[in-house]
Parts: structure tokens; C-alpha cells; sequence
């Protein structure tokens, strides 16, 4: 699907918000996950995070998903996200700012490149309500994106249970790695001339290689995990 106007843009989603059972969500993001080679997700990455706002863009993302309400999260196919940029294709060259296309754009452009830890997928979560308990790892890490992000605060959104959804993770200047045969990988990387270097092994990653926040400053990023509000 390809639209031509903004008029064919409102209509759209107009009609996907008025289809029965539709409820606009109270969170939503597009993002790039990491999987391990055996499936575990080791990371979720979502450059724009949406609070409560931009429900259009929501209406479409739910609509290529098949989406009505509550909280999920779906994995996005290459033909899915070029669906999704063929209705936000009325906006394109506007001139103006619009960060959720381009982190649709940019997670396509993503997910058929190298990762050394894995895999790169695309993904979309939905928060229906921000009482809802998270769904899995990449709900958890939509909400700690939320409040690093600074659009929700401390106790603003639900994380019950989040701890279990996460996996252990060794985190390093390569990015996210299984700890399950890790030293093996880490090997096969020295061989071919990388040098790895772990920062932790945690469930929890460092805010600063997810969300940069305006004015603070941070004199030991590792000190400081995603999910701080600061």
C-alpha cells in the first residue's frame, strides 16, 4: 500500500481507529532487537518512544500488525515495514520533522546487517494501559526506554515482573552477547582481529548506548543503567 495525500493519510487512519475494539494505546515504539544465535533476546533498541501522543502513527503501525488494543509487541518483517513507510509516504520530503517514520526507515535499514552477538530484528510494542504488566523482554525495554526518555516517571509505568522477562547479558564495546558460550565467540573474534572488551554482565545495560538525555551530565556512564530517570 502506497498513499499519495495527506488526505488519504486521515482517512486511513481513521478508519482504523473507528474499526471495532480499536483503543488508541498509551505507549508505543518501533525498535531493533538483538537475538542470540539460539533465539534468547539480548537487547531491544527504540530510538523514538511515544507516550501518549502520535496516536496516527499508531493507528498505522497496529493496522500492518493486526493490532486492536491492550499490550503486545509484534515482530516486523521487511515487507511489513515498507508497508508501513508506503503510507507514510505523503510526508515524505515535506521538509518537516517526523521521527517515527525514520525509525521505521532506519530499523529496515538495519536488520540485514552484520551483528556479532546475533541477529537484528525488527519489532513494535504496544502498551495498552500504563497499569498493564509487560508482556515480555521487549515490553520491558519500552518501558525502560520511557523512563530514560524521561516521558513517564519514576512509578509512572508498570514494570511487575519485569526482572523475569529479561535475560543475563555480556555487555561489551561489540555489543550484546549470549553469556552461554560466549568465551568461544570471544575467541573467534580475537581471531579475526577483534578486540572485546565486557563492560558487565547484567540484565540491565548502560542508559548512555540507548538514550542520551539532555541536560545532565554523567561522569561515569557505568554507573548509570537504562531505565534511570534523570
Amino acid at each position: 500500500m502506497s498513499l499519495s495525500s495527506v488526505d488519504e493519510f486521515s482517512a486511513h487512519v481513521a478508519a482504523i481507529e473507528s474499526a471495532a475494539g480499536y483503543v488508541r494505546p498509551a505507549a508505543f515504539a518501533v525498535g531493533v532487537a538483538t537475538l542470540s544465535p539460539s533465539g534468547k533476546v539480548l537487547d531491544t533498541a527504540y530510538p523514538v518512544v511515544n507516550f501518549g501522543e502520535n496516536f496516527g502513527s499508531a493507528a498505522v503501525l497496529a493496522g500492518v500488525v493486526g493490532h486492536s488494543s491492550g499490550t503486545a509487541t509484534y515482530r516486523l518483517t521487511d515487507s511489513q515495514l515498507a508497508e508501513v513507510l508506503g503510507v507514510f509516504a505523503p510526508f515524505a520530503g515535506d521538509g518537516k520533522s517526523h521521527p517515527n517514520i525514520d525509525a521505521v526507515a532506519g530499523a529496515r535499514g538495519l536488520i540485514g546487517l552484520p551483528c556479532l552477538g546475533g541477529t537484528r530484528v525488527a519489532v513494535v510494542a504496544f502498551i495498552g494501559s500504563s497499569t498493564d504488566a509487560p508482556v515480555d523482554s521487549h515490553d520491558v525495554y519500552l518501558r525502560l526506554h520511557l523512563l530514560s526518555h524521561r516521558k513517564v516517571m519514576p512509578h509512572g509505568v508498570s514494570l511487575d515482573g519485569a526482572f523475569g522477562h529479561l535475560n543475563n547479558v555480556v555487555w561489551t564495546n561489540l555489543g550484546p552477547f549470549d553469556p552461554d558460550g560466549f568465551d568461544l565467540a570471544r575467541l573467534s573474534l580475537r581471531a579475526t582481529g577483534h578486540e572485546v572488551r565486557v563492560h558487565s554482565i547484567d540484565k540491565f545495560p548502560r542508559m548512555t548506548d540507548y538514550v542520551i538525555p539532555s541536560g545532565v551530565r554523567i561522569a561515569d556512564a557505568d554507573r548509570v543503567r537504562l531505565g534511570a530517570h534523570l
